[in-house]
């Protein structure tokens, strides 16, 4: 036998929903307990309050189990024996049990009575044992939770502001408007921690370029002319169309005095502590890759060319070069073989040559200048401290050692001619040659020229004359020797001789320090390439107008672009993002580097700069007895550079 247990429930428009249940089995419980065939959420019932059986189908008993009975016909009751057929009314607490019959069913029909559980005070076990009975209601929260959000993160905030509007540093405690605050500031800002005023100069105005330069005054003109002072439309127009979505956002912030173009579309901060993240290359491809045809459409013809990725898409090298003598630095034409007028006769090939005469006065400088079997670019070309720029070759440091411009020894002091002013050197003969007779003849060893080589170590290498013949009392002889060809001066430096009272004249020298002023290039990240991989031109020139700047090319056999590394599985295979050679501004700064190369010691980095400054020192210091040498840092001190 099965009983049917009908629910019937009242909606707000006194709509009645009745829903049926069948209960299997000849006896059922009722109580508060959940696990109850018939749950009754009601304190004024027992856990397991009573059970309903009927063994015939029609007579259902009713006993109470926990003591606590129920309520029959107006009488309490422990047990009940009710002919279904005939029907009864039972109450459990605030609820009413009806027992009737249909279709030869046992009907079980149970219904709250709220007036019955109000008059006796009775509390339902769901809103006693919730924070429904205790708290105010949803709307009267969410209101008052709404007030609380405004009055801390609006009302609070802007009373902060304006209470610190004018003092220089917050203190150390707690002030309401860095609840605003996304996140921490990067270690180049971290002194502006308690000063937001500093960059947030108006409340709910975005930070305007005016605040930036304010503190990055030393830097304003590099700042304004980013880009080769490039106006702010035409940068806009470089740009790779966006969408829809990305040009309605473009609109938005205009409309809000959020303009394009800002210090901060690109210096974002709030962004975490510690040194800003690298420039991705995608910042850069995203304007210069198909520039050029962007910047004509929109009127701004340009002659840079369309750059997406050093390994696959780059233009030539344009280094700075003077393309006739006493030129100005220009930038080499594209597509075309480029000299440099210096204003130097230099054969490279002639000094580099493993044997001859050079090689074995190199040799022969061993024990002095530390020399090897034959001359290297490094012992004459020096890095300055930043790796990138070439310190000039100077004559008394680089050359005085094979090109001595020597002229007599007095009391075993050599006394020599003023490299670089021709003027004094005419004095200098002159006043040689004043006294009659001169102190002593010119110890030139004869009227041949001496070439280096010539002369074993310990000897003093006199000034070299041409062949004219040079008589002792005659000091212009002297002077036209040196000068002419064949003589000292000649050999390296082009001579404009006397005319309309002039005197002797040599063309200006010009070394340019950094020819790839476009890229930085750092000479420090290479300590460990020999310059002829690099320079494999050097060897073979014979003139000192050969610009022997490395060709693309010759980068690529290293450098990859930002993703080619893990593509070439080549060990000398460099990743080489934008950011490693160029920077935005034009202020000579040095570029970002992958962050897989930051690598910072603090502690190695001022003891291996310290080590480094003692070697400059004693280059320094010898110099002027002609011994150079160049000192390399080691890879860990440039790791350590190129983290900071």
């Amino acid at each position: 036998m099965s009983f049917i247990l009908r629910r019937i429930a009242t909606t707000k428009t006194g709509k009645q929903i009745v829903r049926d249940q069948a209960l299997p089995g000849d006896t059922i419980t009722l109580g508060r307990d959940s696990a109850n065939t018939i749950h009754v959420a009601d304190l004024a019932v027992n856990p397991n309050h009573a059970t309903i059986s009927s063994g015939d189908g029609r007579m259902v008993r009713v006993t109470a189990r926990e003591g606590l009975g129920f309520d029959l016909n107006g009488r309490t009751e422990t047990v009940a024996d009710i002919d279904s057929g005939a029907g009864a009314e039972l109450r459990f607490g605030g609820h009413r049990l009806t027992i009737a019959r249909e279709d030869d069913k046992i009907i079980l029909l149970v219904e709250r009575i709220d007036e019955l559980s109000q008059s006796s005070k009775d509390v339902d076990e769901v809103r006693a044992f919730s924070l429904a009975g205790v708290m105010p209601g949803k709307r009267v929260s969410a209101w008052t939770f709404g007030l609380l959000m405004l009055l801390a993160f609006l009302v609070g905030p802007i009373w902060a502001w304006h209470s610190y509007r004018e003092v220089a540093e917050r203190p150390g405690t707690f002030h309401a408007d860095r609840t605003w605050i996304s996140g921490p500031l990067s270690s180049a800002h971290a002194n502006l921690t308690r000063d937001c005023q500093s960059c947030h100069v108006e409340p709910f105005v975005a930070v305007t370029d005016t605040a930036c330069v304010n503190c990055h005054t030393g830097e304003h003109k590099a700042m304004s002319m980013a880009h080769a002072g490039a106006p702010t439309a035409m940068l806009l127009a470089a740009r790779a169309p966006t969408g829809g979505f990305d040009r309605f956002l473009a609109n938005v912030g205009e409309a809000f005095n959020r303009p394009q173009g800002r210090c901060v579309d690109c210096h974002t901060e709030h962004e975490g502590a510690g040194p800003m993240a690298a420039t991705p290359q995608s910042f850069c491809a995203d304007c210069h890759d198909g520039m050029q045809g962007r910047l004509k459409s929109a009127g701004f013809p340009t002659m840079l060319a369309d750059a997406s990725d050093f390994g696959t898409g780059h233009p030539e090298f344009r280094p700075l070069v003077r393309a006739a003598p006493g030129a100005t630095l220009a930038r080499a034409a594209p597509g075309k073989a480029t000299v440099d007028y210096n204003g130097l006769k230099f054969p490279h090939d002639l000094h580099l040559q493993a044997t001859g005469g050079v090689a074995r006065m190199a040799a022969s400088f061993r024990g002095r200048h530390d020399f090897g079997q034959k001359l290297e670019c490094e012992n004459c070309h020096r890095v300055e401290a930043d790796g990138v720029r070439i310190k000039p070759v100077e004559m008394e440091r680089d050359c005085a050692m094979c090109h001595s411009l020597a002229f007599e020894t007095v009391g075993g002091v050599t006394r020599t001619l003023r490299h670089g002013e021709p003027a004094q050197v005419v004095a200098d003969l002159t006043a040689y040659y004043r006294s009659t007779p001169p102190s002593r003849p010119l110890q030139l060893g004869g009227m041949q020229r001496r070439r280096p080589g010539a002369y074993a170590e310990g000897q003093v290498y006199n000034i070299y004359f041409n062949e004219v013949a040079v008589r002792p009392s005659r000091a212009e002889d002297a002077v036209r020797a040196v000068f002419s060809k064949g003589g000292a001066c000649y050999d390296c430096h082009t001579i404009f001789a006397p005319a309309a009272g002039n005197s002797w004249r040599v063309a200006a020298v010009n070394q340019t320090p950094r020819f790839l002023q476009k890229g930085w290039f750092d000479h420090d990240a290479h300590q460990e390439t020999a310059c002829a991989d690099c320079h494999i031109a050097a060897s073979a020139s014979k003139t000192s107008t050969d610009l022997l700047v490395p060709g693309l090319r010759q980068c690529r056999d290293c450098h990859v672009g930002e993703g080619g590394a893990r593509l070439v599985k080549v060990e000398t295979a460099t990743e080489s993002p934008c950011a490693m050679c160029h920077e935005y501004h034009s202020d000579g700064g040095k570029p970002w580097v992958p962050n897989r190369q930051r690598r910072v010691n603090s502690a190695a980095i001022t003891n291996k700069r310290a080590d480094a400054s003692a070697g400059v020192s004693a280059i320094t210091g010898t110099a002027a007895r002609g011994l150079y040498r160049v000192t390399w840092r080691t890879p860990a001190l440039h790791a350590a550079r190129r983290g900071g």
